[in-house]
């Protein structure tokens, strides 16, 4: 996100202001945690903060926002507690889960997810099964990550397992297999973890291209979104704009409508 908007800012709305240089804009990334991307090995958790400074980002790791308002951020940092004058604050904290779950009425984590089995079933109800983003579930002892791999590997292990509650046989326990793992920074930057492999910088940003358009469905969908993105990297054109509030003015009334009293 905050390599997005950096972008938008130096690029996209370059020169669509009159009173506003939009390159002028800073951005300020307050992580919680001592490094940005934690999920990933600390060396590449550094080389996505490297490229995220050199894309103009100014990341403040360490920093637990504590309050904000119309005017500034608040947070402690190493330096004990801080002001950020800012008027535009995005606040990235994750995706919560559906409020579906509390039908269940079953016991829930902290993010609002159902506790599953090894089968993907909810504990003393074999027959009904949680998957995706409202599943806490485990495997091999680890939890397993919200992406979309993981969620199509639970359905397909929840499908074979309906069928065999249907006809009577042992459900099978779910595997997560791990594919590997990308988070693109910016233009030509981006960081990727498949298998024992590491990689950053311009070579993992294509791989990323590459991942998502395999995966799209129909040559007609990945024939449209390499012309977008291709558009997009040689003319630095996004479809993203600011819409402040209009003025409002009075209708013109039309030449033969009659005057109200």
């Amino acid at each position: 996100m905050a390599g997005t908007l950096i972008e938008i800012a130096r690029h996209t709305l370059s020169g669509e202001f009159r009173r506003i240089d939009p390159r002028q804009a800073k951005v300020v990334l307050l992580e919680g945690s001592d490094r940005v991307l934690a999920a990933y090995p600390p060396d590449l958790s550094e080389k996505a903060r490297t490229q995220l400074v050199k894309l103009g980002v100014d990341v403040r790791t360490g920093s637990r926002v504590t309050d904000i308002d119309e005017e500034c951020v608040r947070y402690t940092g190493k330096d004990g507690e801080q002001r950020l004058a800012s008027r535009t604050v995005i606040w990235s904290a994750g995706v919560a889960a559906s409020s579906l779950g509390k039908a269940l009425n079953v016991p829930l984590d902290r993010a609002g997810r159902v506790p599953v089995g090894g089968e993907l079933s909810i504990p003393g109800h074999p027959e009904v099964f949680v998957i995706g983003d409202l599943a806490a579930a485990t495997s091999d002892g680890k939890p397993v990550p919200g992406v979309s791999p993981a969620a199509k590997q639970m359905g397909r292990v929840a499908a074979r397992n309906v069928l065999a509650h249907m006809a009577g046989k042992a459900p099978e326990n779910f595997v997560y297999k791990d594919y590997g793992s990308l988070a693109t920074i910016g233009r030509k930057a981006a960081v990727a973890m498949v298998g024992k492999l590491k990689f950053s910088g311009y070579p993992a940003w294509l791989f990323w291209l590459f991942v998502h358009v395999y995966f799209l469905i129909g040559f007609r969908n990945r024939l449209m979104v390499m012309t977008d993105w291709a558009w997009a990297y040689l003319t630095f054109k996004r479809s993203a704009r600011v819409i402040s509030s209009a003025i409002n003015t009075p209708r013109a009334k039309p030449r033969d409508e009659a005057p109200t009293q």
